[in-house]
């Protein structure tokens, strides 16, 4: 493994572990009507899907619909797009 391998192996890992953190805190402040992390948690997780997805596709796994699964992190993290849409109705 070269040093840039391991330099994109630590930073996808630390936006995955970043994502799911932020996706915690967000559904637990959300839950106590509370203000969360706003767009940060969704944002990091679409980019760190967006780099995880070549590497998966390169080693021989069929990934349907990436752009979908480049989008889902923005839709499940509650102060992404649900938080703006949220903001938009009131």
């Amino acid at each position: 493994m070269t040093g840039t391998d391991f330099l994109a192996l630590v930073l996808v890992s630390m936006g995955w572990l970043f994502f799911l953190a932020g996706l915690a805190v967000n559904y637990s402040a959300r839950r106590r009507s509370r203000p969360g992390i706003p767009l940060l948690p969704g944002l990091i997780g679409s980019v760190t899907v967006f780099f995880s997805l070549p590497p998966l596709i390169q080693r021989g796994m069929d990934v349907p619909w990436p752009w979908l699964w480049i989008l889902l992190p923005l839709v499940l993290d509650p102060g992404c797009v649900p938080g703006l849409l949220r903001r938009l109705r009131q």
